[in-house]
């Protein structure tokens, strides 16, 4: 309250000195009084507000293309990858995981990748279950392995003749 009256008293004129017998006076615009006050800047802030607006979405548009970029959610990276895995996965075993829902959600949001993320994810889950698989299987035939060795030594051990 007490500055709303100051501000009205400035608007109006701004005492330089006093003196008993005459008042040094200094006569302000309104737009020079809304400066040293602050009023001028909300007054650009609303103006900027449809242009600000615009500004943000450019903003994140750039953020998404680097963090699809970042985090290798390009279709380039997408096909990387697949190349990548396909070359560690022998080439008898038969196709398991399809990447054809991966590349056309990437075709489809070019420039928008996280939007294709439950599809990769569900593409990567099926390749990590696969390739579990795999390593299930070896280590079963390799348990196999030992213990066909082991009983191959406990039936050497009880052909032996004892030892008096």
């Amino acid at each position: 309250m007490i500055f709303a009256n100051r501000v009205d008293h400035l608007r109006s004129k701004i005492i330089i000195g006093e003196k008993k017998e005459k008042e040094s006076v200094i006569n302000l615009s309104n737009s020079c009084i809304d400066r040293l006050t602050g009023e001028e800047e909300e007054l650009r802030l609303d103006l900027s507000k449809d242009s600000s607006e615009k500004e943000w979405m450019m903003k994140l548009k750039c953020l998404d293309d680097a963090h699809s970029n970042t985090y290798g959610l390009t279709i380039n990276c997408f096909e990387e990858l697949i190349k990548q895995v396909e070359s560690q996965i022998e080439p008898i075993r038969p196709l398991v995981c399809s990447s054809d829902e991966v590349i056309q959600c990437l075709k489809k949001n070019p420039c928008c990748g996280i939007k294709c993320r439950p599809v990769m994810e569900k593409y990567i889950d099926c390749i990590e279950t696969y390739r579990i698989n795999i390593i299930k299987e070896q280590i079963e035939n390799e348990l196999k392995e030992k213990r066909k060795e082991d009983q191959d030594i406990v039936e050497e051990f009880l052909k032996s003749p004892p030892v008096d």
